[in-house]
């Protein structure tokens, strides 16, 4: 029966989702957007967000505001070594990007089941208890998560629209050889998107092994996520992703609530077999 208070939980799950969402798919239309990369590997960047938010939250007890932007931004920067080794290498190659980077992500996730075990663990919620107001009632740590996603799809926003080198991703996204007859330096915004994609991705996977578990192979999920998403809004289209973060995200938690997690997923990709069929660049995406 659906009542008000169940409508209210819907809203907040479906907040709590399509905030995580969006950020992870951000992150990996960014790289296809600009570089044609593929980068299967996302899903274990989102995972080491998570050990890093583990380790500076829970055990180095550090202020969770703190935490939150340190833990994806050591790795983001530890992930540049990877950049000039790996990924550079794949930089406008879809087909060999994909090959490569399922099998970087495999040495990323049982390197990491080698250092910390298989073993599932929780991170202690930054936020305790519930806040009320009338009939809706909003676990403050999933308030928090959202509030930590809007602030930084905000900072995002203003760094693509507002600031040199955010145009300048803008441009090459679009053309890169027009990009680079105008003075635009590729290098620079090749690594410079690079590291906005990884930070993205591993707040994405801090905020999701707070909100549900952490483990080596939690980062299958965010991946799967990322595909369904850009496919949904469009390939290397950034309002595409934001789109598509949302309509899977209140999409999930409506289908869950009434019918289950199996309905959920059958539908998720119900949907995107469907568009991929009657328009496969997306919804925002352009045809090529």
């Amino acid at each position: 029966m659906f009542t008000l208070p169940i409508f209210y939980q819907v809203l907040v799950n479906g907040l709590t989702l399509s905030s995580i969402y969006v950020l992870i798919a951000l992150g990996f239309t960014l790289l296809f957007g600009i570089m044609k990369v593929v980068n299967f590997a996302h899903g274990a960047f989102a995972m080491l967000g998570g050990y890093a938010l583990l380790y500076a939250f829970d055990k180095f007890k550090l202020p969770f505001v703190v935490a939150i932007v340190l833990a994806p931004l050591a790795v983001a920067l530890a992930a540049l070594v990877l950049e000039r080794l790996v990924f550079r290498h794949f930089y406008q190659r879809m087909l060999q990007s994909m090959i490569g980077l399922l099998g970087l992500d495999l040495a990323i996730v049982y390197t990491a089941v080698l250092i910390w075990d298989s073993h599932e663990r929780s991170i202690a919620p930054a936020l305790e208890g519930v806040i009320k107001y009338e009939m809706l009632m909003v676990p403050a740590n999933r308030l928090m998560i959202v509030v930590v996603a809007a602030v930084t799809l905000a900072v995002f926003w203003w760094f693509m629209a507002k600031t040199k080198h955010g145009l300048s991703m803008r441009a090459a996204s679009q053309d890169l050889e027009i990009a680079q007859t105008q003075g635009v330096n590729v290098r620079t915004i090749y690594v410079l998107a690079f590291f906005i994609a990884i930070f993205m991705s591993a707040l994405a996977g801090a905020l999701w092994a707070q909100t549900y578990v952490l483990s080596p192979f939690m980062g299958s999920r965010p991946v799967m996520v990322s595909f369904i998403v850009v496919i949904l809004g469009g390939m290397g289209s950034i309002p595409g992703a934001a789109l598509g973060g949302l309509l899977l995200g209140f999409g999930e938690s409506i289908l869950s609530t009434f019918w289950g997690a199996a309905v959920s997923q059958f539908v998720s990709f119900g949907v995107v077999i469907t568009l991929l069929v009657f328009r496969p660049w997306g919804l925002l995406g352009k045809p090529e």
